[in-house]
């Protein structure tokens, strides 16, 4: 059955660009868009990177995932097998130039930048978490920004307006 993902959200983008960044994301998801891949196999062929790649797009909710029998698995334990969710892609975004470009500035930051951003992030909302207004304020940074920063890491979420570690 072919199912689209409707992308309406600008910040949506930067997930969605950096789902595909490289050669191993792409190989990783045209398999698991043809047909269930098991963990193992997905590891096996393409190592950490897939298996990265698998975390990314499951983050994403681009795959759907189901648990093998025992007999299927690995020495007797079942182990996840993963299928693409999506088969097609619809955006529809109509947004301020501004806004686009702090989406793709936040999309196309290199990683080194972006890990030290997360890690001072990270350190700054400590274990109780701060306010989205006054993370953003304390790092220069637009609300739209530290947005796509947090739909960029996987490790914060928001919970209301409240910036958090994830659990």
């Amino acid at each position: 059955m072919m199912r689209t993902k409707v992308v309406n959200d600008s910040t949506d983008l930067i997930p969605l660009l950096r789902a595909f960044d490289n050669k191993t994301k792409k190989e990783v998801f045209k398999e698991i868009l043809v047909d269930w891949k098991p963990y193992s196999e997905i590891e096996e062929k393409y190592g950490k990177e897939g298996i990265i790649a698998l975390d990314q797009f499951d983050k994403m909710k681009l795959v759907e995932t189901k648990w093998t029998t025992s007999e299927d698995g690995i020495d007797g334990k079942p182990q996840k097998k993963y299928k693409s969710y999506y088969s097609a892609f619809n955006i529809n975004i109509s947004c301020p130039v501004n806004e686009i470009s702090e989406i793709f500035t936040v999309a196309t930051l290199n990683l080194d930048d972006f890990s030290k951003l997360e890690s001072r992030i990270y350190d700054f909302i400590g274990e109780d978490g701060k306010f989205g207004n006054l993370v953003a304020e304390n790092f220069g940074l637009s609300n739209l920004a530290l947005k796509g920063l947090v739909k960029r890491s996987s490790k914060f979420c928001y919970k209301g307006l409240k910036l958090s570690r994830k659990d």
